[in-house]
Order: C-alpha cells, then sequence, then structure tokens
C-alpha cells in the first residue's frame, strides 16, 4: 500500500490466477467445494474458501503451503479483513475437513463436469503410478493411505513413501482419476480397483485401458475382457512367451510391417522407424501378440549391450595384471566385475591354478656345492576369457524389439498409436514432481497428506485442461508455435506451467482515497500475452474482472 497525500495506491499481483478462475468457473469448483464440504457457521472464512486458496498455491508457488497468508494477501483471494484468520491451523482443519468428506463423489463430480464442458473423448484411459517420497516418521493407526517403505522411484529406499496412481484420457492427456494406495502395494494389484472405478465413472466398459506390464496378470486381462472391457499393456521379459517367440526368430524371419514413421529432430539424425509383426503364439490366455521393433530402440539396444561388453574388457584387463592368491577372491572379483556390468552372460571365463616352484638355501652364507637348498612351491591363481558369441548373436536378434498384448482386433498401427501416448501421462508425474514440487510435504498427519494430494490432483487437471484449451485453439487458427521461452523462442506444444509463467508479474492497482476506491489500474498486457488470452478464449477486461469459480 503506497500513499500519495490523500491518495493509496493498493497494488494487486494476479499473475496467471485469472486463467485458474476461468477453468474453476467453467467446473463449477467452489459450487461443488461448498456442497461436499461443509462450512461450520463457526468459520471465520469458509472452508472450500480455504481449499480453493491451498489449490491455486499448489499451481502458482514453487514452495506450496509456505508463507501461504503472505502470499493470498498480495493477491486478493481473502478479503483483507480475514486474512489473518488464514494461519497454519486453518490450512489444516481445512485438510481435515476434505480427507473425512466424500472425496469419490467429489471426484466424480468434477471430472463428469469437465468432460461435459470440454467434450473430453475418454474412449481410452492411460494408468500409471509414481511415488511420493516422504521424509520423518508417521503415526499409522489412521485411516488413510499408511506411508511405508517400498520400491521407490525417486531410488530412496531409506525413505517411506506413498503410491500416487493417475489415469488420464488419450484427449490431452487430462486426468479423470486418481488414487493414493499404502506405500509398499505394487502395482499390479491396483489395476482391478482403478479399472473398475474408471467405468463407474464413465458409465461404460468399452474403453481402452493402457498402463505398463504389472497390467499384464492372468487376472486382471481376463477381468477386463470378461467385462466387455480393453486393454493394451507390454508382456514381461519373464513370461514364457517372450523366451518362446525370441527363440523362434534364430530360425525364422519375420515379415515385419511399416506401421510408424518419424523425421529426426535435426537433418543429421536418421528417422525413427517402427515396424509391427503378429506373433504367431498367441498368449497363455488367449490374448494375441503384437511384436514391435523400433530403430531408436535397435540402436540404443546395441550400444548399451556393447558398452557393457567393452567396460567389462576393460576391467578384465586390469584385473589379469595383478596377482591372485586366493581363488575365493578372484572369484569373487570377477563376480563384482559382471554383477555391476550386467555382462556375465556375455562371457565365458574360466579360473586355473598354478605353482610356481623355486629353491632357496636352507642356510645363510655363501653356497657351497654341499649346500642344502629347499623347495618353496607358491600357488597363484589366474583366469582366462572369453566373449560369448552365441547368446551376443542371440540377443542381436532381439533388438529393438518389445511386445504388446491386447483383446483388441484393431490394426497394429493403432493399437502401437495408442500406446505410444503413454509417455504423456508420465509427463504428468513429472509435473506433479519437478514443476508443483509434491516433496518434500510440509504435513506431518497422513490424512492431510492425502487431502492435499487430492487437490494435487485437482492441480493437475486444471492446468491439463489449460494446456488443452490453448493447443487446440492453436491448431484450429493454424498457428505452429509461440514466442513464450527465454529470449522470445518459439514453443510448438506450450505447458500450462509456460502459459500461467507468462503472466506471472502482471498486476493491477486500485487507487483509493480515504479507503474508498477511485479508479483501477490493470498493467498493460504484450502481444504475446493478449493472443495466449485470445486462445484461451478470455479478453483483456474479463482477465483483470476473473473471480474465483
Amino acid at each position: 500500500m503506497k500513499e500519495h497525500g490523500s491518495l493509496t495506491i493498493h497494488p494487486v499481483r494476479l499473475g496467471g490466477l485469472p486463467l485458474l478462475h476461468g477453468v474453476a468457473q467453467k467446473l463449477g469448483l467452489m459450487n461443488l467445494l461448498e456442497r461436499y464440504v461443509p462450512t461450520d457457521p463457526r468459520d471465520k472464512i469458509p472452508v472450500s474458501q480455504t481449499l480453493y486458496v491451498i489449490l491455486c498455491n499448489v499451481l502458482l508457488e514453487r514452495f506450496p503451503l509456505y508463507k501461504i497468508e503472505e502470499w493470498a494477501a498480495q493477491r486478493e483471494l481473502i478479503a483483507n479483513d480475514l486474512i489473518s484468520s488464514l494461519n497454519d491451523d486453518r490450512v489444516g482443519r481445512a485438510l481435515d475437513r476434505l480427507f473425512r468428506t466424500d472425496r469419490a463423489s467429489l471426484l466424480t463430480s468434477v471430472v463428469l463436469k469437465a468432460i461435459e464442458q470440454y467434450n473430453l473423448q475418454c474412449d481410452r484411459v492411460h494408468n500409471d503410478s509414481t511415488s511420493v517420497t516422504l521424509f520423518g516418521q508417521y503415526n499409522i493407526d489412521h485411516k488413510a493411505a499408511k506411508p511405508n517403505r517400498g520400491h521407490n522411484k525417486d531410488h530412496r529406499p531409506d525413505l517411506k513413501q506413498l503410491l500416487f496412481s493417475l489415469s488420464v484420457c488419450g484427449d490431452g492427456a487430462v486426468p479423470v482419476y486418481f488414487k493414493v494406495w499404502d506405500g509398499n502395494v505394487t502395482d499390479d494389484k491396483t489395476h482391478l480397483r482403478n479399472w473398475m472405478a474408471l467405468r463407474g465413472l464413465l458409465g461404460r466398459a468399452d474403453f481402452t485401458y493402457v498402463a505398463d506390464a504389472k497390467l499384464c496378470t492372468r487376472e486382471n486381462m481376463e477381468f477386463i475382457h470378461s467385462e466387455g472391457g480393453y486393454f493394451i499393456t507390454v508382456l514381461p521379459e519373464t513370461r514364457k512367451e517372450d523366451k518362446t517367440f525370441k527363440d523362434w526368430i534364430q530360425t525364422n524371419t519375420p515379415l515385419w510391417q511399416e506401421v510408424g514413421r518419424r523425421k529426426g529432430l535435426r537433418q543429421q539424425n536418421p528417422d525413427s522407424l517402427w515396424w509391427a509383426f503378429e506373433s504367431p503364439f498367441l498368449s497363455a490366455e488367449g490374448f494375441r501378440i503384437l511384436w514391435i521393433k523400433s530403430s531408436g530402440k535397435e540402436r540404443l539396444d546395441e550400444e548399451k549391450r556393447r558398452s557393457r561388453i567393452d567396460k567389462t574388457v576393460e576391467t578384465l584387463i586390469e584385473l589379469q595384471g595383478r596377482s591372485h592368491k586366493s581363488r575365493d577372491r578372484l572369484k569373487s572379483d570377477l563376480g563384482d566385475i559382471f554383477r555391476e556390468n550386467q555382462s556375465e552372460r556375455y562371457f565365458h571365463w574360466l579360473i586355473t591354478r598354478t605353482v610356481e616352484k623355486s629353491y632357496r638355501q636352507a642356510h645363510r652364507g655363501r653356497p657351497r656345492p654341499d649346500s642344502p637348498y629347499r623347495k618353496i612351491e607358491k600357488v597363484i591363481y589366474t583366469f582366462s576369457w572369453s566373449h560369448n558369441q552365441e547368446t551376443i548373436r542371440y540377443e542381436a536378434r532381439s533388438d529393438g524389439l518389445f511386445p504388446l498384448i491386447t483383446n483388441k482386433k484393431d490394426l497394429a498401427r493403432e493399437i502401437l498409436s495408442i500406446y505410444k501416448y503413454q509417455p504423456c501421462l508420465e509427463k504428468r508425474h513429472e509435473q506433479l514432481k519437478s514443476v508443483y514440487h509434491v516433496a518434500p510435504v510440509f504435513l506431518k498427519h497422513p490424512e492431510r497428506i492425502e487431502a492435499l494430494l487430492f487437490l494435487y490432483f485437482l492441480a493437475l487437471l486444471m492446468t491439463a485442461l489449460i494446456e488443452r484449451t490453448v493447443r487446440k485453439a492453436m491448431k484450429e487458427k493454424g498457428i505452429e508455435s509461440l514466442p513464450i521461452y527465454p529470449e522470445q523462442r518459439e514453443c510448438r506444444r506450450p505447458t500450462a506451467n509456460k502459459i500461467l509463467d507468462l503472466f506471472r508479474d502482471v498486476r493491477k492497482q486500485t487507487i483509493l482515497r480515504k479507503g474508498n476506491p477511485l479508479e483501477v489500474i490493470p498493467d498493460d498486457l504484450n502481444d504475446i500475452q493478449r493472443q495466449v488470452l485470445a486462445l484461451f478464449q478470455m479478453n483483456t477486461s474479463d482477465f483483470f474482472l476473473a473471480r474465483p469459480g
């Protein structure tokens, strides 16, 4: 607040808030929060408003829930006379109330509204999970998902975690369902419950469910098939069908059919190609297996194998130059080398025992013709090695291959195209961790953590809708890129984070006289900001007047 005589200037930092308000209004988010998380008459600030402030804070701040009172005051999200009540205790109690409410029904209402308002196509759904790493000790006597040690995808086995399972539709990778699981739950145990929840939410069973290799169990696939659903997943290398086909191609040549091509990113880079071949062998459950051959994966597989072999050879040569007196120690060193490089199958090796004999005078002094000598035997262990050509040739025949298992009857080109959308889901997990900083979580109660993760799901939903709206409008208007990168470099596929960041410094100033507003003076928007607003179907005046939905 700046004073100039009898006038005062009250600046408000808007940033990307008006864009969030626009999405929230289309979803009717505030009304839904008020319906499912009712406010207690004793609340100074409606709990729905507190939850919305937390949601916006998650979306726009690099350190969510940190100094939230000061942050909200700068953006006029809470009335000035109530801002002091937005303390840590109120935030915590709001999350408690959210946890105790019917979050499943709230999620369904929000997602159905998004499908209706944005005309989302949900004929296919992609699912994957990621770990949310937690720091500290947690009470496990509660109804929330339990933090436990598990297979941590952040490579932190020393810490506890929760499993964040996310499902997105194939139309803009917009999140449509999520669930928080105990930290030690494996993915194969989550798919049936996820699929049944999606069937109830979408009101249909004939959608295509796409997931990683953990979906490939008899129970999962046969259940989805028997219920009239479709699935696409990867056949794990541990299945017998994988070895059967790889043995078959050693003496047979598949008739590969080109099903995809993508130009190299640079002129000197080769094009990426994909081929498909319908396996002559069905899965044990009777489902079709499509083998895909990728030129990029073929090069990568060859390079990885060559690198492992070359690193192993270098270390073996170094080890050969040493003297080895213990067979067990030498065997252990060889095992460490092969284990570190994952290369034992590429080598034959043999340890040999050699006895070196030498003679030494039994007594001191100058030797005489009759001086006695004693024999000294020294045991030395050496090893020899050679390449396992048979295994190397066997694996080389499988370079670039991966199998897809499905109950769909579509062409191989369509099956591959659907599966290749999976990285768009993985991008949502990357945003959850790297952009919205889900960890560390500054909460110690698992109930509040689970409620906060619900808000993170809403955050991913809203940002996905912003991305989809702008990208769809760009396509319709024939706009190939927007200069929103630093130094006005072009961006062909703008993310919500870049779009919101474009408005980071936008403000409006209210001139007051004795506390009464006289005039509101907004910042001037530049050309690219106006262009993005037009793509978002929002004019400048609506931007500065937008309020929470």
